[in-house]
This record gives C-alpha cells, structure tokens and sequence, in this order.
C-alpha cells in the first residue's frame, strides 16, 4: 500500500506556523511541502483558503517582495490591510526588509519528497494475470469532490461511479495523490484497467496508472491526451534511448503495471471503442454536471 498524505492539510498546518511579523513565499512554502514544483498548487490552496485567521494566507508573497494575489472581495488592498497590521513594511507594492521579516523556521513533514523517495523504492515490472477485458475510467471535478467513472467494454457495456473528496491539489507529477484513491476504487482486478493518465513516461517512471496497478495488484495501461516529457520518433516515445510510450492518433500510451508496452498497444488497438477513455470523460462530466447541480439545488 502506498501511502498518500493529505497536502491540504499537511499546507494548512504549514500555513499556521508563520507568525506575525513574518511572511513566506509561495517557493518557500512548495520547498516545505517536499518540491518547489508545486508552487503554482500552492496559490490554489492560498485561494481554496476559507479560515484566514486561522491560516494567514496574507502571509504568503512572492519570491521578489511583491505581493502576489489575494481572494477576498476587496483583494490585494485587504492584503496589505492585514500584513500592516502584522507590523509588516510595505512600500510602492513591495514587502521591505524581506530577508529580515522571511520566515524559514518551519516544522515540515516534506510530503512530497517522502512520497516520492517511497515509490522510488517500487518495483514496477511485475507482470500480472488478468481476463483481457477492458476497463476504462476518468475522473472530473467539480471543486475538491472528484467524479470518477469506469466503463466496462465486455457485453453489456457497464459502468460504475465512485465520487471522493481530494486530498491534493493538482501537482505536476503527482497526480496519484490526487486521482489515485478513486481510480483504486474503481479497478477490477480481473481485468485491464485503462487509465486517464500516464504510467512511466512520467518523470520518476511511476505515474498515476503505474502507481494504481502496483497498488492493486492489476494490469494497468496509461492513456494520456498530451505528452509531458521524452523525445517523439516516428510513433514512439523514448527517453533517452529507451521507449516508454507510443502515439496512438492524439493520444499517448504508455505502460502501467503488469504488461509490456507492447501488450498494452495490442490491446487498444484490438478493442474498437478508443480512445476508451473517452466513455468515462463524457460520463463523469455529465454526471458532475447534471446530477451533482441537482442535487446541490435540492438542499
């Protein structure tokens, strides 16, 4: 079992360490959580912010002394409002003194960084048994409530819904601690789960569907809509002389767990519904769309 940490929460009590008098940066605060590429999530959950007083996200600037944004109705003048009331020197829209008044004293799990050194520890070549049926899932959001829909392709076409609250934002090359809980929750072990996603074409050879596949014990296939990193040639995608993922049309696949790359492609091809993920994208919008807005309307 691999283990996910809460990065909400493991942020949020980041967040509460900073004192008055002192401010962070939005690098700052993505080095503590275990990797300065999530600076961009942690602006999102600057915003997803409902407890300021609780959590001083005003705190939080730019690396250069400028302010940066801030949610509120009267925006970056209440950020201002406040980090003066901290006792914080703010001139022509700058913090000064900011290497005096830049907190770096932080008590940090490093998350981050913890999970990526566990699953660094994976053994990700284990073949697995399965039927040669397919399965195909994606997930929507709607806030932090994900969607997620599996469709199976064996007679009579089938699918199942499971709806999860988030423990992550999106981060680049962490999507399984955003996505790897529902698709868990929607795998069949007995058959190939293809999953919106990568599986090593992914920097640490261990995207989301790797990850899922391990987790489950499943045969597992990548299907991503957009390449992120390696060199195309022809139809393949190597990194470095290697080749971990193959063009399909507008898509790429790569392998999961339990299949060689060559299986997986075989597989796709053979089945007449690709991109079979598709099923699950329009499913899982729908229902976030349609069902999950009635269902707010109602209460």
């Amino acid at each position: 079992m691999i283990s996910k940490p809460d990065i909400y929460e493991e942020f949020y009590r980041l967040l509460a360490q900073i004192p008055e008098g002192f401010v962070s940066t939005y690098g700052d605060m993505a080095r503590q959580l275990g990797d300065v590429i999530a600076s961009r999530a942690v602006g999102e959950m600057l915003s997803e912010n409902q407890y300021p007083d609780t959590y001083p996200c005003y705190r939080v600037i730019m690396s250069d002394g400028t302010l940066g944004g801030y949610t509120n109705p009267d925006g970056v003048k209440e950020k201002v409002r406040r980090l003066k009331r901290d006792g914080i020197i703010i001139s022509r829209g700058k913090v000064e003194n900011l290497d005096k008044v830049r907190f770096g004293e932080f008590k940090s799990n490093f998350p981050l960084k913890r999970f990526r050194e566990e699953i660094g520890r994976i053994d990700i070549n284990k073949r697995v048994e399965h039927s040669g049926g397919l399965r195909a899932m994606d997930v929507s959001y709607k806030g932090r409530l994900a969607v997620g829909v599996a469709v199976d392709f064996q007679e009579p076409i089938s699918y199942e819904i499971s709806i999860k609250e988030t423990r992550s934002p999106y981060i680049p090359n962490y999507l399984y601690l955003r996505e790897g809980e529902i698709f868990e929750s929607l795998v069949k072990t007995d058959l190939i789960n293809v999953i919106d996603g990568n599986g090593i074409l992914h920097r640490d050879q261990r995207g989301v569907a790797t990850l899922v596949g391990v987790t489950k014990n499943s045969a597992t296939i990548g299907l991503a809509k957009s390449l992120l990193l390696g060199t195309e040639k022809g139809n393949g995608i190597f990194l470095g002389t290697k080749k971990i993922g193959e063009k399909m049309g507008k898509y790429i696949v790569s392998r999961g767990f339990g299949m060689s790359l060559k299986e997986c492609i075989k597989v796709l091809e053979s089945e007449p519904h690709f991109p079979q993920t598709k099923y699950a994208d329009k499913l899982s919008r729908r229902y976030r769309d349609e069902i999950l807005l009635t269902q707010d309307s109602l209460r």
